[in-house]
């Protein structure tokens, strides 16, 4: 069944609608239809009162990213959209659901209100009676935002609309802790960004992301929010950055292969929080993902290379053959327990950023053939650690 959205967008804050405030490098709006198409809502309509020219790039945003948002300047016009829709979901000015209500709503049964109870820190909310306010989201039947539009007159027509659910005992779902905000003022777009980025937080994979990326993402993130950063760009930088660590290390520059392998590691961290926090994909994430791995494996044997040349011992090409090896056999063993049904690896593991942060010790120590020992001894035990899981998930 298909799921369409109208948001609301009357209100001004200084000359600009409260839809175009900044919010996390985008807009607010952006935040808010990108939810809802997350959430499956296929026709998205924005309902203003007129078309302000602070829109048109958002708007134009999220087009060119496959979000066909259509724009209603009346009640009217948006129900001549939607009359024929048979679930909408409708969305207060300036609010911001979190996702897990947004879903909660569009899996509801039509009409149905996300409430809050009536409390004192709720009192932004609009008040449906005497024990509860309105989260800003709900979910209508097309026909019945055809029905207001003939009677709102110069009412407010979300207002109108919530009233008439009210009066047709929509079902009233608790929003509990998932809270939305109300991004009205500057106040409560910093309030909105720090949930923001605390809602992008994930299980760290390795001890490198906890203790080393994701420290170093979260201190530059509202730098990134202030210059509008989109996901793509520390990614799309995360991979350059591989491939020049790359190309030093083939040239026999260990320092210079080293320093930006190591970048690479908390710009791809970036990009994927940004992606996670804008609900916009990073673009051929899956080529810039092979590129950095691509990119890792032929800098590892670059240092054998150099190490073999610079000793007369092959055994180092060997290593760094190994390390390759090892740490190609680990991502498909990985995939084999996650798909025997452990997927929770321990944090110790090693991964292809963690390798970088190893070897840097022993690389300031001018200990290079050291550090290769190391990480390939490193990649060969977790490869055989996770052998082991799969033999006994297999059993």
């Amino acid at each position: 069944m298909t799921l369409a959205a109208l948001v609301a967008a009357f209100d001004v804050e200084a000359g600009v609608p409260r839809a175009a405030l900044p919010l996390a490098g985008a807009t607010l709006v952006e935040h808010q239809i990108r939810r809802l198409a997350t959430a499956g809502a296929e026709r998205p309509i924005l309902l203003v009162e007129q078309m302000a020219p602070a829109l048109a790039a958002p708007l134009a945003r999220l087009r060119a990213d496959g979000i066909a948002v259509k724009v209603a300047t009346s009640i009217a016009a948006a129900a001549d959209l939607l009359a024929a829709e048979p679930r909408v979901l409708i969305l207060a000015d300036a609010c911001l659901p979190d996702r897990a209500l947004i879903d909660r709503i569009a899996t509801a049964p039509v009409p149905a209100l996300a409430v809050l109870d009536d409390i004192p820190v709720h009192a932004a909310f609009e008040r449906i009676d005497a024990q509860h306010r309105w989260a800003g989201i709900a979910i209508l039947d097309g026909r019945r935002i055809a029905e207001v539009a003939q009677m709102v007159g110069d009412w407010d027509p979300i207002s109108t609309m919530l009233r008439a659910a009210v009066q047709e005992h929509a079902a009233r779902i608790e929003a509990g802790r998932d809270i939305p905000v109300l991004a009205g003022s500057a106040d409560a777009v910093h309030t909105a960004e720090a949930r923001l980025i605390t809602a992008s937080r994930e299980a760290s994979r390795s001890w490198s992301d906890r203790f080393v990326e994701a420290p170093i993402t979260e201190a530059l993130l509202p730098q990134l929010f202030a210059r509008a950063i989109q996901p793509s760009l520390p990614a799309t930088l995360s991979a350059l950055l591989a491939v020049g660590g790359a190309l030093a290390a083939l040239a026999g520059y260990r320092w210079f292969a080293l320093l930006p392998l190591l970048l690479a590691g908390p710009l791809a961290r970036m990009g994927q929080r940004l992606s996670l926090i804008q609900a916009r994909r990073v673009r051929s994430d899956a080529t810039l993902q092979a590129i950095r791995l691509g990119s890792r494996a032929l800098a590892a044997l670059g240092l054998g290379w150099w190490l073999m040349r610079n000793s007369g011992q092959w055994g180092w090409l060997l290593a760094a053959l190994l390390l390759v090896v090892a740490m190609a056999g680990l991502s498909a063993a990985r995939r084999i327990v996650a798909w025997l049904g452990d997927g929770e690896d321990p944090i110790w593991y090693a991964t292809p950023p963690a390798l970088g942060w190893v070897i840097l010790p022993f690389a300031a120590l001018g200990l290079w053939t050291w550090g290769l020992s190391a990480i390939t001894l490193y990649a060969g035990a977790t490869f055989g650690w996770t052998m082991i899981r799969a033999l006994r998930l297999a059993r």
